[in-house]
């Protein structure tokens, strides 16, 4: 049965108010720490070629099965920070901000940071409609409905850990190359140069063998895992949302699940989504911030992965009689505003301008406070101001 959210247009107007920062506090958290973000990449690049290093020079077979664990998540760490760069979080300067995604975060993993920016701003502009690319591409793909039997899932992740599901990595890279209809040519012909030079070192130095045992196999398989697991929690086994908000999770990890699932705050993923300006490591300060309010109490944010993995899943009985489990999450639950009504007409997406506005959302008047800017393509940094309808997350 899926519980996946329905194809939708737009959302319907709010009508109680939802958790926001005032002016003050949103600016203070936006601020951007360009030393933050090379020291984090850095430390991830130095640990890679440590672990490669270690199972080089102390050889064995669960050696090897440990380093590759340990590879992922550090490429999972770096791809972290490749969304930073996509918002433009890494540094005040776009250019090096930009370059620095390219060479040193998107290539390796065989992606580039601007066909990702393309791809994750239509994400956040269109969350689970079927202009989303992300829900596009996991519509109607059984690996993607929820809930499944306990079975179900470990086949699943067990795929993805053996490299059965690296497919699904491969459908990954295609779509977010898809959505970069116009790139220079100076552009694709830099990338080329650089994979042609990366293979070319490699082969000179003898070094293919290691690209291949200490990149590539952890990039297909426990890293394939690891992005499962991530986006089930981030916007699966909900139920049918109505709002933005309430199709997204925030996951509160322990330490272990911070360390190989959750690296550089990813796991606050609601509050990103309602504040994208926000810088990685002032997440934390964020949620609590938010938590605070009385808004967002009944926001779902769940307690750990193993926890998210719990609300995926539901017995055998259950599925055979069309029923599912509740989809509670373990602190607080999700409630949901109700359909629009269709005799009434959309209303016309929130203005979108430069430097500091203020928009008043219909029936709260409540404001919410940004800095728009924009990047040489014209896109959005924060494309969550123009989605068709803003969210609320309701209060009982």
């Amino acid at each position: 049965m899926n519980l996946e959210l329905p194809i939708r247009e737009s959302f319907p107007e709010p009508e109680e108010p939802r958790a926001m920062l005032t002016k003050r506090e949103l600016r203070e958290l936006s601020q951007i720490s360009t030393v933050r973000s090379a020291l984090h990449i850095v430390i991830d690049w130095m640990l890679i070629l440590t672990a490669v290093w270690a199972c080089e020079r102390f050889w064995e077979p669960w050696l090897y099965l440990a380093t590759i664990v340990v590879i992922a998540t550090r490429q999972h760490s770096l791809m972290i920070m490749l969304h930073e760069g996509t918002h433009y979080r890494l540094c005040r300067n776009r250019r090096i901000n930009d370059w620095v995604s390219e060479l040193v975060l998107a290539w390796p993993v065989l992606i580039s940071a601007r066909s990702y920016r393309a791809n994750h701003f239509a994400h956040h502009r269109y969350l689970n409609t079927d202009r989303d690319p992300d829900w596009v591409r996991r519509r109607g793909d059984q690996n993607w409905l929820f809930p499944k039997r306990p079975r179900e899932m470990m086949v699943l992740l067990l795929g993805d850990l053996t490299g059965l599901g690296a497919a699904a990595l491969v459908k990954l890279l295609r779509t977010v190359a898809s959505r970069d209809t116009e790139v220079p040519k100076g552009f694709l012909m830099a990338r080329y140069l650089y994979y042609a030079g990366v293979m070319a070192i490699a082969v000179w130095t003898g070094t293919a063998r290691l690209m291949f045992l200490y990149w590539f196999v952890p990039l297909f398989t426990f890293l394939v895992c690891i992005f499962r697991i991530r986006s089930i929690a981030e916007h699966s086994a909900l139920g049918a949302a109505r709002t933005v908000y309430a199709g997204t999770r925030t996951t509160l990890p322990s330490l272990l699940e911070r360390i190989f699932l959750a690296p550089n705050n990813v796991n606050y993923h609601l509050e990103h989504h309602m504040y994208p300006s926000v810088p990685f490591f002032r997440l934390p300060k964020l949620h609590a911030l938010l938590r605070a309010k009385p808004e967002f109490r009944q926001a779902h944010v769940t307690q750990g992965y193993v926890g998210v993995l719990r609300e995926c899943v539901a017995d055998a009985d259950s599925l055979a009689n069309g029923r599912t489990l509740p989809n509670k999450p373990v602190t607080w639950s999700c409630r949901r505003a109700p359909l629009p009504d269709p005799a009434k007409p959309a209303t016309e997406p929130f203005p979108n301008k430069r430097g500091m506005e203020r928009h008043h959302l219909s029936q709260t008047n409540a404001q919410l406070h940004w800095r728009d800017n924009r990047d040489s393509r014209g896109h959005s940094l924060f494309p969550h101001c123009d989605i068709a309808r803003p969210a609320t997350i309701r209060v009982t």
